[in-house]
């Protein structure tokens, strides 16, 4: 009797995995694929190791946008534009953006936008000599949800 109650739990337990990897895995497929500037700020975490803490240009509003949020954390919705090679803000609203635009997910804090995507873990010793001149390339899901796939330092993967 116990046997089989034990493989049910292994069964489930690896179901439940698989279906983890397909969720991302068609994530990753279906969601639009963008470029965006960001800054390096903080490389190191005693506890967690090596990564990057991430300052989007897109994190910061321009001084011709008014302020969406106030210091709460509210939800707004950041619809992008294409500026070279890399997106950038277009609009800043707390309803979803209507066409064909991708936008963003975030949570306002006054003149700042928090993505849920500002750190990168990196392999132990190479978050010590970070470039200034990353680019990230995140996938954005439908609803706004992004996910961060990659960082570049001069069109090459970083950290190599």
């Amino acid at each position: 009797m116990r046997i089989w109650f034990l493989r049910i739990i292994l069964v489930l337990q690896v179901l439940g995995l698989v279906g983890l990897y397909a969720y991302y895995a068609y994530n990753e497929q279906a969601g639009k694929t963008c470029l965006l500037k960001v800054e390096p700020v903080d490389p190191r975490d005693l506890l967690s190791g090596d990564y990057v803490s991430l300052r989007y240009t897109i994190s910061a509003l321009p001084d011709a946008l008014p302020d969406v949020g106030t210091d709460s954390g509210e939800v707004v919705f950041v619809a992008l534009r294409p500026a070279g090679s890399v997106w950038e803000i277009g609009e800043v609203d707390q309803t979803p953006p209507t066409g064909d635009l991708p936008y963003l997910k975030g949570r306002a804090y006054g003149r700042w936008i928090q993505y849920g995507m500002e750190r990168y873990y990196v392999p132990e010793g190479k978050g010590k000599n970070i470039p200034g001149d990353l680019q990230a390339e995140i996938v954005i899901q439908p609803g706004g949800i992004a996910q961060l796939r990659k960082l570049y330092s001069d069109g090459k993967p970083w950290p190599k």
